[in-house]
This record gives structure tokens, sequence and C-alpha cells, in this order.
């Protein structure tokens, strides 16, 4: 894993991203190249086709992230792979146009269709690129190239869940060479027959390591005594990193593990930027990408409110208390999406799968996540994020903070339209699905900055286009 900015990306999709960008941005280069002289270096049109290149090949590279094809379950299955290839055409055509648009006069030399010709040119030099490179990604992602080996020190529980981990094709960025035991470990896995309890070389984990090729030991067992220090010492000293489970738990998951989370790991790992300058950033953020999709929604928010009006009788908009920044209440502001009488007896009430209560135009706008525009304004009066841990309602707060513990640090920064749990995990309407949904949200209270926002913006086009959990 490669961090950038505090956020763990998987080395191969950074490897895979920059490789597809230069080829793309060379194949449109050489598809919109209006004749010889822009090729042989002139310097108007070659400058013009350079940028329009860069630009498009940048645009189209985003469009893959927003519908997941680096992710590494797309690069084993060619349907999924299909169907979202022809999603990122749907984003590329219309921004191929707009390019054109500003770009064909200068790029093709004003020849008589050319704004055609670019959007044609670009979009199809785009595509080709997509089939070379997914084809040789389909034909060698099961390579080791795409895995690094790790040996795990334990054979408990910990070690357990990550050879569970390593069995799930959507993680498998990682191998597990070998489960070494040591102390009072129970043999949940099997492990190797080295006997680092016993053993009086002091070199021979690093030894055993290097004899298997791995550069990575995973620290997990389930107590701390009995550790073999000097062991772990002379591995680190002979280059080998080593790991303790949260930290790697956290690196391959994108996720905090709460069982096995402890105070003092969240004390001395790095993380948790916070400060005037940050957040300032984070605010001037939030204003603009709430104002630029404030314009570009006004249309459907217009068109929305109508129906919700026409359809049934009571208020087009919800008001809702909800829990906030340092455990505020603020009011928060939704499209309706169900009966004005929903909770008649006044008991909060999680949201069911296929819930009676929704209305026809709710479960549109529910599926598309268009009830959550009005949101906006909580954002330009400061209660809300656009991105941040979703608010919940104080009688689930109390609920849920009673029962899962750490659940009120995600209170620790303002809560947001869509989040890092909400890009990853579906619709939370349980006492489990919140406990799984804190582990995404302490992963961006701990690593929040705008690289992740910037990624989470993205990654929710995903999640709409693919309507994952909405409810």
């Amino acid at each position: 894993m490669l961090r950038i900015f505090g956020h763990f990306v998987p080395i191969p999709a950074v490897v895979i991203g920059l490789c597809e960008i230069l080829l793309t941005a060379a194949a449109i280069y050489l598809a919109t190249a209006p004749n010889t002289q822009a090729l042989a270096g002139e310097f108007h049109f070659a400058t013009s086709s350079i940028q329009f290149s860069l630009g498009m090949s940048a645009i189209a590279t985003g469009a893959m992230g927003a519908v997941g094809l680096y992710n590494y379950d797309v690069f084993l299955d060619s349907r999924l792979l299909i169907t979202k290839a022809l999603l990122a055409l749907a984003m590329v055509v219309p921004a191929a146009a707009i390019g054109g648009l500003f770009f064909s006069r200068d790029v093709l030399g004003g020849l008589a269709g050319s704004w055609h010709a670019l959007c044609f040119k670009s979009a199809a030099a785009w595509m080709g690129c997509v089939v070379v490179t997914r084809m040789a990604l389909l034909r060698f992602s099961d390579i080791e190239m795409f895995r690094r080996g790790v040996v795990v020190l334990g054979t408990g529980v910990r070690a357990e869940r990550i050879a569970e981990l390593a069995r799930r094709h959507a993680n498998h960025y990682f191998v597990p060479r070998a489960y070494v035991h040591v102390g009072a470990d129970p043999h949940l896995v099997s492990a190797e027959t080295l006997d680092l309890d016993s053993v009086k070389d002091h070199r021979a984990l690093a030894k055993f390591v290097r004899k298997l090729g791995v550069r990575e030991v995973v620290v997990a067992t389930d107590e701390r005594r009995g550790m073999p220090v000097d062991q772990l010492l002379h591995c680190k000293i002979e280059g080998v990193n080593v790991v303790d489970y949260l930290t790697f738990w956290e690196r391959e998951n994108g996720r905090i593990d709460i069982d096995a989370l402890q105070p003092s790991w969240l004390i001395y790992s790095d993380g948790f930027r916070q400060g005037r300058v940050v957040n300032l950033i984070k605010r001037a953020f939030d204003l603009t990408v709430s104002f630029l999709l404030l314009l570009v929604t006004l249309p459907v928010i217009a068109l929305t409110a109508l129906a919700i009006r026409l359809e049934s009788p009571g208020s087009v908009l919800y008001r809702q208390e909800r829990v906030g920044y340092h455990n505020r209440s603020f009011v928060l502001f939704k499209f309706r999406s169900m009966r004005s009488d929903a909770e008649r007896d006044g008991a909060p009430q999680w949201a069911a799968n296929r819930d009676p209560r929704v209305t026809r135009v709710g479960a549109i706008i529910r599926r598309f996540r268009i009830d959550e525009l009005p949101q906006l304004w909580n954002v330009f009066k400061g209660n809300m994020s656009f991105v941040g841990p979703r608010p919940e309602r104080p009688f689930f707060v109390n609920q849920l903070a009673e029962q899962i513990p750490f659940y009120n640090e995600r209170h620790s920064v303002k809560p947001g339209i869509t989040g890092w749990a909400q890009v990853n995990y579906s619709y939370g309407a349980s006492l489990e699905d919140a406990r799984h949904k804190l582990a995404y949200d302490l992963y961006y209270v701990k690593n929040r900055t705008l690289f992740l926002d910037i990624v989470i913006l993205i990654q929710t086009v995903r999640v709409i286009l693919f309507r994952e959990g909405a409810r």
C-alpha cells in the first residue's frame, strides 16, 4: 500500500492509473493531431493538442475511478469490467464534447466538422486504451506481481481474521506466506514448525522471513505477553517491515477493527490532523463544492419539490434533529420521502428495506440520493461538511454510544452529506450495521485530508450510479 496524504492506496491501482493517464494522453494526442506539422512540432497546434490530451486523459481516469474501474474485483470479472467501462464512456463523451467546443479550432485547425471529429477521435482513443490495458490486466491479474507476501506472527483470533481477509478477492493485495505460533495463542490457523518460544537464535525469525522472500511481519498475537521482542528487533534491523495488527488491518481494509481497538493505539498512531489551517481549507472546499452542486442540481430540486407536493399532502421538506460536531444538536433538512404520519407514535424507527412508509416519489429520490440535496443548506450554515460521518438522531446516538465503544469519537469532526462509510458500506439500519460503519468513520476521522475528501466524492458517483446502500 502507498500512503498518499494519510490515505492508504493500493500500489497496483496507482501504477495502473498513472500508466493509463500517460497512455491515454499519448493516444488522444496522436488521434487528434491534424497533420504532420503538428506531429513535427508546430507550436500552436502541438501545444493545444497536448493540453487537450492531458485534460481529457485526467477526466477519463477520474471517470474510471468514479465507476470503480480500479477496484480489484473488476480486474477479475470481464462482465463487470464491460459494464463499468460503458458507464465511464457515458461520462467521457460529454466531457469530450465540452472540450471540443473550446479546443476544436486550435487542435484540428478549424477543419469542417472538427468538433464532431474531435469528440469521436478522443473518445475512441480512450476506449482503445481501456480495451488494451484491461485485457492485459485480465490476462495477468492473478500473478504474484499484484500481491505481496507477509508472515503473520500469531495463530489466534486476529490471525484467523487475516486468513479470512486473504481468502476474499476484493482484498487480495497481500498473501500470508506463513503463520508463526507464539505465546499462549490458540491454534486457530495452521502454523509453521518454527518454535520461537524455545529457539535460542535471536535471528531465527529474520532468517525464516528471508528464506520465504518476504519483506513484512504482521504482529497479530492475541496476547502481548511472551512477545519475541529480540526476534522482531532483528527483523527490523535487517530491513524487514514490522507492523502491528491494527495498523495492518487499517491499511488493508480502509477501516479500523473496533473489536481489537485500544485507546493507546489511537493515541500513539499517526493521524487526527486538526488545526485552524486544515479547518479553513476544509470549509472553503465545502462551500465551493456545495455551491457548484447547487447550481447544477437546481432544476432537479425544483422538479422534486413539485413532485412531492403533487403526490401527497404535507411539507416538501423534512426537518429532523441530528447530532453533529462535538455532540451538538442541529436541524437537518431533507426532501420528505415518507408519509407525513411515518412516526405517528413518536418513537424513532430504523428505515427498513422496502419500507412501506416510503412514498413512490420518495423511493425514487432515495434511490438516487436526491433527498439529500436540501442538506446543502446545512453545509452553508456550517452545521455540516460535504464529506464526513453521517449524522444520527439523538435517540439512536444515545443508544449506540452505550453499546459500541468509541462511538462518540465520530463527532470530533463535522458530519457530512457523503462519507467514507457511505461509499464502503450499505445503508445502516441496525446495531451491527452501526458497528461496521463506525469502523469506516473512525478511519476517516483519523486520516481526514482534502485528498481523502476528493476520493470520497469520486466514489460517491459510483454509489449513486450502482444504487449501493440506498433504502
